[in-house]
């Protein structure tokens, strides 16, 4: 064991480190130090991230219309501010959004709803189309610069006059009445939530608010069956010509342990309707529309409202899912956004304590804290000996 991996290794958090050596295109020696986090730990400090996750978030959002706004302070209309591509880090062409969000609408009015609650309703790009043929339309968002500018919007037409927006986290349904919508729209949102755990306690409330016969429309999810295929596909975008495959397999690797958007496997909405018995099923649909990214790795999701359970299960109301019933074969049926987060923010602590002991030139290029799953995966894939050899047979046990 090195002086750097044992410097690691005294972080109350690091259960194991490796330090690895590699060159450069250039020809230029660089290392990487891996750290696995105790999983306990690691649970204590995802929870602790929540709240400045949800700060950042909101953040964003004041950023997103800030740019949007800048130059034209008096509009108010809704636009594809923020949406930008994966592959090209440029706006996604307004022609393949506007495809994108009219193939969106109309799968939302083939639903027939007269009566919408949107979660999320973000910039109002549905509001916009959906709400003058509406009954009723509440939105809701957790950015007090969304709800203030859709306010000031939906004031200006008078179609939009009886949208009512309120300023809540997706999880508060506080003051709306059971069975008061035909349907719940969750679109292009639920991967910015903070967990699986959350999605779910989001989905047992909102179909409380729909009535028999109803839907919750779950738009725009990413698909996690599709994630290995996605990040390989930006990667190798991205990378240079003549990156050996051994790193470019790494970087893939590294892109979806270190996903901070949550990301679900299909399954889960198919097996819902066992821990939320009100749903009676659910229908996977392919995006439609001709644009690569924003059809091929997502989907939309509609849940239904069965029209005898919404009424007659009450007592079902303490059926508390279990977290296995968020896996499938041994494997997780969605990405851990917060687990993410806290490994990114632990990294760079690492890497503040290693400059604390060491001179530039002894440090490392880069440090990159994982779960110790995936630590244990690097470390066999990349042949890196580990500080603690003898530790093997723990790593795979704890994980």
């Amino acid at each position: 064991m090195n002086e750097i991996e044992r410097a690691l290794m005294e972080h109350p958090d690091v259960a194991d480190a490796v330090l690895h050596a590699e060159q450069s295109l250039d020809g230029r020696q660089f290392t990487i130090a891996f750290a696995a986090i105790d999983a306990d730990r690691l649970s204590a400090g995802k929870s602790r991230r929540l709240q400045a996750e949800t700060d950042r978030r909101v953040a964003q959002w004041r950023r997103a219309f800030d740019q949007a706004y800048r130059h034209d302070v008096d509009s108010l209309a809704p636009s594809f501010v923020g949406w930008t591509s994966n592959f090209t880090n440029k706006p996604i062409p307004e022609p393949d959004m506007v495809e994108w969000l009219d193939c969106t609408i109309q799968r939302i009015r083939d639903l027939g709803a007269r009566r919408i609650l949107e979660v999320g309703c973000g910039v109002g790009l549905l509001v916009e189309k959906l709400a003058p043929a509406c009954d009723v339309y509440c939105g809701t968002d957790l950015s007090p610069v969304a709800v203030h500018r859709l306010r000031a919007f939906a004031q200006s037409k008078p179609e939009l006059r009886h949208v009512e927006f309120l300023e809540r986290e997706a999880a508060d349904f506080s003051g709306l009445a059971p069975h008061s919508f035909d349907a719940v729209v969750l679109n292009s949102v639920v991967q910015y939530f903070p967990g699986i755990e959350y999605l779910h306690r989001v989905l047992e409330q909102a179909v409380d608010l729909v009535a028999p016969g109803g839907h919750i429309f779950v738009g725009d999810v990413r698909n996690l069956e599709l994630l290995p295929a996605f990040h390989r596909e930006v990667q190798s975008a991205k990378v240079p010509p003549g990156v050996a495959d051994e790193r470019l397999e790494r970087k893939i690797f590294l892109s979806i342990a270190q996903e901070r958007e949550l990301v679900i496997d299909p399954d889960y909405f198919r097996s819902i309707s066992e821990s939320v018995p009100r749903i009676s099923g659910a229908e996977i649909l392919l995006k439609r529309g001709s644009s690569y990214e924003l059809t091929r790795f997502r989907y939309d999701v509609v849940l239904c409202a069965d029209r005898e359970a919404a009424s007659a299960c009450n007592e079902s109301n303490s059926l508390a899912p279990r977290t296995e019933d968020w896996t499938s074969e041994g494997r997780p049926l969605a990405t851990d956004p917060m687990a993410a987060a806290y490994l990114q923010h632990l990294s760079m602590e690492l890497g503040n304590v290693l400059r604390a002991q060491f001179s530039e030139a002894q440090l490392p290029d880069v440090v990159i804290a994982l779960n110790q799953r995936d630590f244990a995966e690097i470390v066999q894939a990349s042949s890196i000996a580990p500080a603690n050899p003898g530790n093997d047979e723990t790593i795979e046990a704890q994980v």
